[in-house]
């Protein structure tokens, strides 16, 4: 693919501009102001667009350089404006844009031409060498790596640090960001959400603190914050030099759930830390094909055949039977099978080869029947725990059938706890401060939860109760359990934390 048409691939991707609204916003963070001196400022736009940031940031230029008496020339408003549009057709709009608003301010056609020229550059950011900003204001652009255009994802990844070319592409321009405000500069960017929950999201969070940065998150959910409903959930985020003071930021819901999950996990550890396991339910691959009816099992021996388990079966606090089985290649220590020692599954295989065959994990290898994730011993220990990835009210089901399941729930297995009281414990509330110091929120009070969320539930050893206290859990009395429970983390189960 050419480069050109690169650009324009991505651009048909990511070119979801700002609202006007967020945009003023954005600059209001970082102090961008008619009110504040701005004549020895410099403010970075890194993604134009059609320039909803840029243009509120000139008004704003020009208005603050009137309020403080000083001379708008071509000297003194050069230097003051930084952007940078990839695209042709953008950046000629944003132009088009940016000298009508010059000429309605009274600059004059001739100067509002060259600060044209001088303002918006038709290059890409992310390959400019970096320079000097006191201010940057941004909505960069989300899309998964995966899913840039192959030319474009190779120049990047030649030009930028590797922990810039994961996860999505506005991690890469957060970090150029920092880089041209290295000195003492503050930035307030509209991003997605995704990578604050995300592994390479927390890569990016702590190599920021090593260099003294501080990331803020100002707005978790922004209302209407593009020009057109996108299926992308947004953030506002500020980030500062440790020792520089910015717009204050009012707390918010999450900030306040992670003081309350840091105050327990501070006092007691983690669910990690107490001795539990939590893994995802194996990807099985080829649709459905491994799962069966129960009926449809007895071709299959036994010891290859689990019950089943989907999210639409954990409606009960307990599950004690299963619709549904599963067939895996793995014995009950976890051990890869020869499909030559186990005639039923190698008949089994041979009747589903075209579907399993269709699957390119294994094609290699010759390992067409495989799952593509192993099936360890674990999964045969009882009982467990589940969580589906996805809900609208945190809760974990006991599960008492040994089975396995699907990818998009969460396993835990209980270590030293009873299980029946760890799922008490984790149902009173412990999973619903998770959920609301660390879950992403989707659309209708939905969350999503991941392994690293799960794990960071506060959580005390057993064995570092006392006596009293294990006894109190475990029995029949509610009205001690609940007593107990809120000496240790300090609500009642079932209360509403955070409104």
């Amino acid at each position: 693919m050419e480069l050109h048409a690169a650009i324009e691939q991505l651009h048909d991707r990511c070119a979801i501009y700002t609202s006007a609204p967020t945009a003023a916003r954005l600059l209001d963070l970082i102090d961008w102001t008619p009110t504040t001196d701005l004549s020895q400022a410099v403010l970075l736009e890194p993604c134009a667009g059609e320039g909803a940031i840029l243009l509120e940031a000139v008004r704003r230029l020009i208005r603050s350089f009137h309020s403080h008496g000083q001379t708008a020339s071509l000297a003194t408003l050069k230097p003051r404006i930084k952007s940078f549009e990839l695209h042709a057709g953008a950046a000629a709009t944003v132009r088009r844009f940016l000298r009508a608003l010059l000429v309605e301010e009274n600059l004059g056609p001739h100067l509002a031409d060259q600060l044209v020229l001088e303002w918006v550059a038709e290059r890409d950011f992310l390959l400019e060498k970096p320079g000097r900003a006191t201010h940057v204001a941004a909505n960069p652009p989300y899309v998964r790596w995966k899913n840039l255009p192959p030319i474009l994802a190779d120049i990047y990844r030649e030009a930028l640090p590797t922990m810039s070319t994961r996860g999505d592409l506005s991690v890469a321009f957060l970090n150029r960001m920092q880089e041209w405000a290295e000195d003492g500069g503050s930035i307030a960017a509209l991003t997605s959400d995704r990578w604050m929950f995300a592994q390479y999201g927390d890569a990016f969070v702590e190599n920021s603190k090593s260099r003294g940065w501080t990331i803020t998150v100002a707005d978790e959910r922004p209302s209407d914050p593009f020009l057109r409903t996108v299926g992308a959930y947004s953030a506002i985020v500020v980030l500062t030099k440790s020792d520089r003071s910015i717009h204050r930021v009012s707390s918010n819901r999450r900030e306040k759930a992670r003081a309350i999950q840091r105050e327990l996990l501070a006092r007691h550890g983690s669910l990690f830390e107490a001795g539990c396991v939590v893994r995802v339910g194996p990807a099985l691959g080829a649709g459905r094909t491994f799962i069966l009816e129960p009926e449809q099992a007895a071709e299959v021996e036994d010891e290859l055949i689990r019950p089943f388990l989907e999210r639409r079966d954990l409606t009960d606090p307990v599950v004690e039977t299963t619709r549904l089985r599963v067939v895996v290649p793995y014995d009950r220590c976890g051990m890869l099978i020869d499909p030559a020692q186990w005639p039923g599954f190698a008949a089994w295989i041979e009747g589903h080869k075209e579907a399993l065959g269709k699957r390119s994990h294994f094609r290699e290898k010759g390992e067409y029947w495989r799952t593509i994730d192993a099936v360890p011993a674990l999964w045969s220990e009882n009982p467990k725990l589940l969580m589906p990835e996805l809900c609208n009210k945190p809760f974990v089901t006991l599960d008492r059938t040994t089975a396995i399941p699907t990818h998009s729930i969460y396993a835990i297995w209980p270590g030293e706890w009873p299980v029946e009281v760890l799922q008490r414990v984790l149902n009173g509330g412990l999973l619903e401060l998770t959920a609301k110091a660390e879950a992403p929120a989707l659309k209708q009070g939905w969350m999503r939860f991941y392994k690293r969320f799960l794990l960071k539930t506060p959580l005390p050893k057993w064995s570092h109760l006392s006596s009293e206290d294990r006894s109190g859990l475990a029995g029949d009395n509610c009205l001690q359990f609940d007593k107990i429970f809120e000496r240790l983390f300090g609500f009642t189960p079932g209360a509403t934390l955070v409104p």
